[in-house]
């Protein structure tokens, strides 16, 4: 009977000892759960690896870590506007304080955000019917007038320009903006303009270069390639290069990932329009985290990132311009 009441005796001790350790493991679980109260930002990039957006995720990285917030770098590995809304969806859903994208998304999680009070901010391509604090991205009129100057500088400007033109994808509004850019301000070339093809790599290197093997045999009058796609630049350049038409061809790229900014240097791409990636990281994280705690709004909706055209002239002193970040007053 002792040993009978001394086993139960025990039993009790450690189902208190058990209690005990349980309501210390739930404290300390709410105790991390309030230390864990700092501002939580996601940015839902169109191209999770892409070199490219990985400039902006650079940026993002650097300003989420000299603001002390947390902040979640996600998007699809293929362009895929259904991905970006379902990642949106669940920034909603994990309570973001702030969210970053770009204009590929379509405008439903995005009315999703604004009713949940989540602020937004559009990088690169705009949604023009969504409610966001604001956009930040590349001048298409801005591009369009630097990549005529850059040809009339190397034909003069009586010369017709033939131009093709490679995208992305062509049925997304980014690049029907700018090839309507291209359209409107060509049209003040003394020498006349045609689009005479209209091509899409699909972010694929591969692709482009096929794309831009037949461009070049279907339309040999061609004297001017415009890739609006950062892979597009070093495709043509190659494929301009195995089919002896650098004396022929002026190549103009987007974007200053590694690989094009060789090409330029060595002449084979005459110029690639650029705009700071890096800031839409950093400097859109900083305008959303004043917004957020200082209730600070840019004084425009629409905001040029700064938009210029890298050659060999300016190729090695281009960069520190476009990681010049501008606070909210």
């Amino acid at each position: 009977m002792k040993r009978f009441l001394a086993l139960i005796l025990s039993l009790t001790m450690i189902v208190a000892m058990m209690g005990g350790c349980s309501k210390k493991s739930e404290t300390t679980s709410k105790e991390e759960d309030k230390n864990d109260n700092e501002l939580f930002f996601v940015y839902v990039s169109p191209l999770l690896a892409h070199p490219i957006w990985l400039i902006a995720k650079e940026g993002f990285d650097a300003a989420v870590e000299e603001l002390g917030i947390r902040g979640d770098w996600v998007g699809p590995q293929n362009i895929s506007p259904e991905e970006m809304a379902k990642l949106i969806e669940t920034a909603i859903a994990q309570k973001a304080d702030a969210i970053i994208t770009q204009g590929l998304v379509p405008t439903g999680p995005l009315k999703l955000a604004e009713e949940a009070g989540i602020p937004v901010l559009i990088v690169d391509s705009d949604v023009p019917d969504a409610e966001k604090l604001a956009y930040f991205g590349k001048d298409e009129t801005r591009q369009a007038e630097l990549l005529l100057e850059a040809a009339q500088k190397k034909y003069g400007k009586d010369t017709k320009l033939n131009i093709g033109v490679m995208v992305a994808a062509l049925n997304y509004k980014i690049a029907q903006d700018q090839i309507s850019a291209i359209e409107k301000v060509f049209e003040n070339h003394p020498g006349g303009y045609s689009i005479v093809n209209r091509a899409e790599s699909k972010s694929d290197k591969m692709k482009a270069t096929t794309e831009w093997q037949n461009t070049f045999k279907a339309y040999p009058e061609i004297n001017v390639a415009i890739n609006l796609a950062a892979e597009a630049g070093p495709a043509c350049a190659k494929v301009v290069q195995e089919m002896e038409l650098s004396d022929k061809v002026a190549v103009f790229g987007v974007d200053d990932v590694e690989e094009t900014l060789d090409l330029v240097k060595t002449g084979e791409i005459d110029g690639t329009i650029v705009t700071s990636f890096y800031n839409y990281g950093y400097q859109a994280t900083y305008w959303l985290y004043q917004h957020v705690t200082e209730g600070k709004t840019p004084e425009n909706v629409h905001n040029d990132a700064g938009t210029i055209i890298v050659t060999k002239e300016n190729v090695d002193t281009y960069g520190d311009a476009l990681r010049e970040k501008v606070d909210l007053k």
